[in-house]
């Protein structure tokens, strides 16, 4: 159907008026709506102690495998599983009886031999007299020496074996040698237990327990240029202070000092221990967690609102606004964080102005509308 030269004319103008009219909405829609607001603020300065971290896993400060000095039936198991154990508390009883008739027969075997060198001895001092009446030859009077020297030889023997005997008694009660918590019994009452072979339980105390680290041959150079090795006092048990942080902590709460380091390098790598206190036995040996070493003095560092650092597919980044209001990508090197605060180690410049506040709507290159606020030491 084929319409008249008017009416086409008629719509084209009416299309060009509408469409003059979106475009002025839009361009005065953009010129309203203008640059994306954000906030933006100077890094905060404030010295930091710096603290090198390190992988590490807790030992027991004190361990002992219990095992019995004798063989003997087990009679009695005096503790149990789990319990905080004092040094010299009982922990087994072997059956005593066989051991206390041994000690018995070694008595009556040292009164034996007593009785035995009193006789030598009346026979050696009436030998004395007769061999000064010219009675007896100086052979026999020799010979009566002779045989007190070996009743009194005898007694030494017999009274070593009376010792050993109540050694051995005394051994049937096996005593924990440490202060600390006694693992599960691995034997039962009944049971035959050789002497320092089967292994009856273990006892490992928790009121300090050690945390071994390695840390790099690069490490060890900076730690001595900043004074930090010459601390360690071993004999002492003191040196610099570190803290200790479980792996589902957020922050460390356990503290300590470092009180060793090995006399040699392995695989590049020095071996050190750090002693930390466990008052409420919280930290078991085995446990896996984070050292923190203080390195030398503070220092300044810049920081920021975490909330101002970005991640990308390459690296931490903030952005930074120039006078101009301009938006600029800066890559970014993290330290530790201060409450709510990252540390940044590399990256910006004091005084430059970083948007702490709807990174979200800046872009590389881009204007800003910047609202700046002051950071607030925490």
């Amino acid at each position: 159907m084929r319409f008249p030269p008017i009416v086409c004319l008629v719509v084209l103008a009416v299309s060009v008026f509408f469409l003059s009219g979106c475009g002025r909405k839009s361009s005065q829609d953009d010129k309203v709506q203008g640059p994306p607001v954000v906030e933006v603020a100077v890094p905060l300065e404030k010295e930091i102690e710096v603290w090198d971290s390190h992988a590490t896993r807790i030992e027991g400060q004190k361990a002992v495998n219990i095992r019995a000095r004798v063989s003997g039936y087990l009679e009695k198991v005096c503790f149990k599983d789990g319990d905080f154990v004092k040094e010299g508390d009982v922990l087994f009883e072997i059956d005593a009886r066989p051991f206390a008739a041994v000690v018995e027969a070694c008595k009556a075997a040292v009164i034996e031999v007593e009785a035995k060198i009193a006789l030598a001895q009346s026979n050696f001092d009436r030998a004395k007299e007769l061999f000064a009446a010219n009675a007896i030859s100086k052979e026999i009077l020799e010979t009566r020496r002779s045989e007190l020297l070996a009743s009194q030889a005898m007694l030494l023997s017999a009274q070593a074996t009376l010792k050993q005997a109540q050694l051995d008694l005394e051994f049937t009660k096996i005593i924990t040698p440490i202060s600390g918590y006694v693992a599960r019994r691995l034997i039962d009452e009944g049971n035959l237990v050789n002497a320092s072979e089967t292994l009856l339980t273990r006892v490992v105390s928790r009121e300090v327990v050690y945390a071994y680290f390695e840390v790099s041959e690069r490490d060890i150079l900076r730690y001595a240029a900043a004074g930090l090795m010459d601390r360690i006092d071993v004999s002492a048990g003191k040196g610099p202070p570190v803290r200790f942080q479980l792996m589902d902590e957020p922050q460390a709460t356990h503290f300590g000092e470092l009180t060793y380091a090995d006399n040699a390098l392995e695989a590049s790598s020095l071996q050190l221990r750090a002693d930390i206190n466990n008052p409420q036995g919280r930290l078991y040996p085995g446990m896996f967690g984070t050292v923190f070493l203080r390195v030398g003095a503070p220092v300044k560092r810049l920081l920021v609102p975490e909330l101002a650092v970005g991640t990308d597919l390459v690296k931490r980044y903030v952005y930074v606004v120039d006078k101009d209001d301009v938006v600029h990508y800066r890559p970014v090197i993290l330290g530790e964080v201060v409450g709510t605060l990252q540390v940044i180690l590399e990256g910006i410049q004091p005084g430059e102005r970083v948007i702490v506040n709807g990174i979200q709507r800046a872009m590389q290159g881009k204007k800003v509308q910047a609202i700046e606020v002051e950071l607030k030491d925490e």
